[in-house]
């Protein structure tokens, strides 16, 4: 079932609410990256880092799937591209930090990356305020795929 979200078409009503949750956390996103080897991921988020004194920006590749568990993502590729994107596609995403796998809320979201001096995983409510709050405003901006048909009068 499609969604709309902001004029766009999504291919589920999860992957528009996702796009919505971006905006309202000021992520910048896009949809449909370039493949890596057999994982096309969703999208490509950039969000800034509030921890550093310096500005520094992140950017993940992001697999969204329908799960309400981490574990369900068992060896889902976007979770072999820790710390960056690896040779050969590190050409066609030379600036992606990590892949990252985020499922039916900002409770399931995880990825590992370099951040100040270490890195390890982390999850959006990490990284953004309020999640849970943005995620049901989200919801509420995303409207069904479903067509109308025109009735006459």
């Amino acid at each position: 079932m499609t969604a709309i979200y902001d004029g766009l078409d999504f291919k589920t009503p999860l992957e528009a609410q996702w796009a919505a949750f971006f905006d309202l956390a000021g992520w910048t996103w896009h949809t449909n990256p370039a493949s890596v080897g057999n994982w096309a991921p969703d999208f490509r988020v950039e969000f800034s880092c509030g921890h550093s004194e310096y500005y520094v920006t992140y950017t993940l590749l992001v697999a969204v799937l329908p799960f309400s568990s981490i574990e369900a993502f068992g060896d889902h590729p976007s979770l072999s591209h820790c710390y960056g994107i690896e040779s050969p596609y590190d050409d066609l995403h030379p600036s992606v930090d990590a892949g990252a796998a985020f499922g039916t809320s900002p409770h399931v979201t995880v990825w590992e990356f370099s951040h100040g001096a270490g890195g390890g995983q982390y999850n959006v409510r990490e990284w953004v305020r309020e999640a849970d709050s943005l995620w049901s405003k989200a919801a509420q901006l995303v409207h069904s795929g479903v067509k109308q048909s025109a009735t006459k009068a």
